[in-house]
């Protein structure tokens, strides 16, 4: 039993090891830090001046940190309904048969393995240039000419803007989650319910959304992790003009290395960013306990 426990032991150490100095380690430090007044990130812990909760009560009273924290809600509510119901809505599509599905697959797909910064690229010069772009050229055609001439990059529709950029390099992630859990379910189920008459709608409703509970609620999960690390597209719709699209994740870059994002830039102060990284992660702790909550797992766990 002894020889066993030893086996055991030294199988799981690398991983345990690896577990604390790449995470664990990192996440107390940054703990300790949000506590003190810390002029670089390098800097040694006796380097450190201890202030106590006024790094965190320094961000609850900063405009653009409660900015960004009103942003993140956006992304996380808004751009998570549309994200998660189109990806849903696109699954269920692919999966009924349709031709062509592992081409419909890989073009819906495509947008998530392009570099976000060509992407951002493709939108800000082909699709949302006021002059020759994809959106103006389309609106002109079936003659809305409000639409036309809609200012995508003005800084009240940038966010708007990249919300739709957002979502079009979204979709198709959590949308092959979907399609595989989908191809997962029996199609006995389905079988039976139409020699009972029921229609798609009933049964998307009775036998799709049930069978799916689990994987929906890991890509709820899953999409609130990258919402509150939203950082690439907040970074590259962001002109250093307006705060727009800042988001916490921007506010703690900017005051650990000085970035100066928007017009009111941010003291340099390592321990508030670390302040601003604490709280993002409470956040996704919080989000992950109530959704064990609201939906439980199909063990009960």
């Amino acid at each position: 039993m002894k020889s066993k426990n030893w086996f055991v032991v030294r199988f799981l150490a690398p991983a345990m090891l690896c577990l604390l100095a790449i995470f664990l380690y990192p996440a107390l430090r940054t703990i300790l830090m949000s506590f003190n007044k810390v002029g670089f990130v390098t800097d040694n812990m006796k380097d450190w001046e201890f202030i106590g909760f006024a790094n965190y009560t320094k961000l609850m009273g900063s405009p653009l940190f409660r900015r960004s924290l009103w942003n993140i809600l956006k992304i996380w509510i808004g751009g998570g309904v549309v994200i998660l119901s189109l990806s849903m809505l696109f699954s269920v599509i692919i999966t009924s048969r349709i031709k062509g599905k592992k081409f419909w697959k890989a073009m819906l797909y495509l947008p998530h393995i392009i570099s976000s910064v060509a992407l951002v690229t493709m939108w800000m010069q082909y699709a949302y240039h006021n002059q020759y772009g994809l959106f103006k050229r389309l609106f002109e055609l079936i003659h809305w000419n409000s639409m036309a001439q809609f200012q995508w990059t003005a800084p009240e529709n940038l966010f708007l803007a990249m919300m739709i950029a957002y979502s079009y390099a979204g979709v198709g992630f959590y949308m092959l989650i979907m399609v595989a859990g989908i191809d997962g379910v029996s199609e006995d189920y389905y079988e039976a319910s139409r020699i009972e008459g029921a229609g798609i709608w009933q049964q998307f409703c009775y036998i799709t959304l049930p069978m799916l509970k689990d994987i929906i609620k890991r890509c709820i999960v899953l999409y609130s992790a990258s919402a509150a690390g939203f950082f690439v597209y907040s970074t590259l719709f962001s002109f250093n003009t307006e705060n727009a699209t800042v988001t916490p994740m921007v506010y703690m870059y900017e005051v650990v290395f000085g970035t100066g994002v928007g017009s009111s830039s941010a003291e340099l102060n390592v321990g508030a960013g670390a302040a601003a990284g604490v709280l993002i992660m409470l956040v996704v702790l919080i989000v992950n306990a109530v959704l064990n909550r609201i939906i439980p797992s199909e063990d009960g766990q």
